[in-house]
This record gives structure tokens, C-alpha cells and sequence, in this order.
């Protein structure tokens, strides 16, 4: 079971009684069986003092500690934006989500022959060292995902920029088994070639996953799907301006669309369970809502 926490503002409601000095946040929680979100509805008052957002959402995070991924609608984001990059470990949010929500973005997409994968980097580890880390961080992304791939290229800051493209399969099991299981082999690089731009276009998804990795603008192959899970709003800016043909998706829209949906859900759900059916299917509204 993976877990979400999102924190959303309540917006206010016709016919309330409880003035908005004495309303307070409310929790709830939806289990698919896959994914349990906590949702958290703040009051819209919250959000006219800034200053203290960052230490009431903390204090809610000390009563509650998020059990995984924290999610903030756009308005909480923007008013929290200067302390989550200070502090997104501490405010429970991290540069580079959980490999569960990387992989499901991946998989919803649609199907291309040709991986790219821009690996994560570290500043702390050695080139071999930091090549046994990727090769982790893949198997728990792509697991056995990878019957249909044709190419599959692995950009990593471990290998020198001069080294060209090597092949992986030699001392990493992973790689090894994809080779052994398709025939596929697994190739390095330190940098996307720049004689990718001529691939067939349409064939190709790049995962970036490179938190300090500027964008490939000049290589990728034509109509590339570009997924961004750092979600980086100088890399959308940069491919919008100058590659249009490559369709950017960011794994924070994924999540935003995610939990959006899943609240509305179960708002309507909500909202139907206190309306009573009439006889043609419809539903008979309370005063307040034909207001």
C-alpha cells in the first residue's frame, strides 16, 4: 500500500453557520486498495497569513506525520513555495518522489519502442558506487516492464562524457537479466548523443529523472514524450521554446490531476448520500444548494 498525504483549502460553503474564525482543518481518507490518500482540508483564512502557513501545516504534520508522499494544491504551494525549497525533507515532500508514483506515471503513458532514462545523481557517491545505486533505482522503476522495448539507453553522471555509449550488462544482475530475458541490451552514456535527433520520431519516451541534468534539448528524437519527474518549470519552459514538437509531462500534473480526480470523486459522493432520490433519478436539492 503506498500513501499520500494532500492538503487542499475547504473552500466555503453557502449556508454555513460556523463562522470562519472557529472552523479548523478536517481530515479524511480513500483507500483503492492500491493507494490510500489522507486528504486534508484547510480553511481558506489560512492563506491570508503566509507567514504562518509553513509552522500551522507543520504542526499538523507533527500531530500527523505523513506516511508518504505529501501533495499541496497550487495555492499552498505558491504561498509555501520559498520554504519547500528550503526544507522539503522537512516539511515531508522530496526533489524526487517515491519509485511507485515514478513507475505508474510511466506505464499510464503510451507505449514507445524507445526508452531514454536521465538517472538520478548523487554528490556523495563514486562513479561505481553511484552505478550500483541507478541500477537499484531502475529495477525498482521499471521492474519487468520491458518485454516490448526495442532501445533502452541509460544516461548517468557516473560515466564520463567521453566514454560514448558502453553496454551495462557486464557486473550489474539487473541489466544482465533484461539481456538474457529479451536480448535486449542495456547501454550507458554520460550524455544523450546528439545523432539521437535523427531517430524516427514518434518511437521515443525520456524519463528525466536527473534533479541537477539540464534538459536534452538538442538530441532528442522527434515528438519524443518528455516526463519530467522533477518537475522543473525552467526544463517545461526550455523544451516549450525551443522543441515544440516534444510533448513535456511533469510527474507534478500527473499527481494533480491524480488527486484531484479522486476528490471530486468522493465529494460527489458525499453530496449524493445527503440528497434524496427522486423518482425520475435525479436528486431533490436542499434549499441552500438553489440558492
Amino acid at each position: 500500500m503506498e500513501y499520500l498525504d494532500a492538503y487542499l483549502i475547504e473552500e466555503k460553503k453557502k449556508g454555513l453557520a460556523l463562522p470562519p474564525f472557529f472552523r479548523r482543518p478536517r481530515r479524511f481518507a480513500d483507500n483503492d486498495g492500491e493507494v490510500e490518500i489522507s486528504f486534508v482540508l484547510l480553511p481558506s483564512r489560512w492563506l491570508k497569513r503566509p507567514g504562518r502557513l509553513k509552522q500551522r501545516i507543520a504542526r499538523l504534520q507533527r500531530r500527523f506525520p505523513p506516511r508518504g508522499l505529501v501533495w499541496y494544491e497550487d495555492r499552498l504551494r505558491d504561498a509555501l513555495e520559498p520554504a519547500l525549497s528550503r526544507e522539503q525533507t522537512r516539511m515531508g515532500e522530496q526533489a524526487l518522489p517515491e519509485s511507485f508514483w515514478m513507475a505508474r506515471f510511466y506505464r499510464e503513458q503510451p507505449f514507445r519502442e524507445n526508452l531514454i532514462v536521465l538517472l538520478p545523481g548523487s554528490s556523495e557517491d563514486g562513479p561505481e558506487r553511484l552505478l550500483l545505486r541507478q541500477e537499484r533505482w531502475m529495477r525498482e522503476f521499471l521492474g519487468e516492464d520491458y518485454g516490448r522495448l526495442n532501445g533502452l539507453l541509460l544516461v548517468s553522471d557516473a560515466i564520463p562524457e567521453s566514454a560514448g555509449s558502453l553496454s551495462l550488462t557486464d557486473g550489474h544482475s539487473y541489466y544482465r537479466h533484461i539481456y538474457q530475458d529479451t536480448g535486449l541490451p542495456v547501454i550507458g552514456a554520460g550524455r544523450l548523443p546528439e545523432y539521437f535527433r535523427k531517430k524516427a520520431p514518434g518511437r521515443t519516451i525520456c524519463v528525466d529523472a536527473g534533479a541537477r541534468r539540464e534538459a536534452p534539448v538538442c538530441c532528442l528524437p522527434g515528438e519524443t514524450i518528455y516526463l519530467d519527474m522533477t518537475s522543473d518549470a525552467e526544463k517545461e519552459r526550455l523544451l516549450y521554446a525551443k522543441r515544440r514538437d516534444v510533448c513535456y509531462r511533469s510527474l507534478r500534473m500527473y499527481l494533480d490531476t491524480f488527486v484531484r480526480k479522486r476528490y471530486n470523486t468522493n465529494r460527489c459522493k458525499s453530496e449524493g448520500r445527503g440528497r434524496r432520490q427522486l423518482p425520475s433519478g435525479g436528486f431533490m436539492m436542499k434549499e441552500q444548494e438553489r440558492e
